[in-house]
């Protein structure tokens, strides 16, 4: 009898990981639901979600490591904001996020993949080149209207 709250637990924790998981946006929200916090706990949720990176940790740790340097450098953070989502299909999307901080803001950008019946995160990126792409979209667009 003592093992039926034990049972029941572990199916409590079973059904949570696949419902977690069930929508794309289930990642990104719990992404920056403990960004606040904690980025590099963050950034370590983002990549468990995909098995095939725990064979891959040196690349994990250097992402860490990058985005580390570059959190010192740009100040307080204030939040996040969606730039755009674009899917290939029903299985694969890119969403990418504005995340402002104090002196500048960067970029993140998720590749997301349901190969089954939830979704990971395939790749995570992140970089700090708004400015001169936004410059450069401006230049299109003028010589559009000319």
């Amino acid at each position: 009898m003592k093992k039926l709250p034990v049972l029941i637990f572990l199916c409590a924790i079973v059904n949570y990981s696949v419902y977690s998981q069930a929508k794309s946006e289930d990642i990104t929200n719990e992404f920056f639901e403990q960004y606040k916090n904690s980025p590099m706990e963050a950034v370590d949720y983002a990549f468990s979600t995909n098995q095939w990176f725990e064979r891959n940790m040196d690349a994990v740790e250097n992402v860490k490591s990058q985005l580390d340097k570059v959190l010192n450098l740009i100040g307080e953070y204030y939040g996040h904001e969606i730039i755009t989502e674009k899917s290939l299909g029903q299985s694969l999307k890119l969403v990418s996020y504005l995340v402002k901080y104090n002196r500048q803001p960067l970029r993140f950008t998720f590749v997301l993949y349901k190969p089954k019946d939830r979704w990971q995160v395939q790749n995570f990126l992140f970089d700090d080149n708004l400015g001169d792409e936004l410059k450069e979209a401006g230049k299109i667009n003028n010589l559009l209207l000319k």
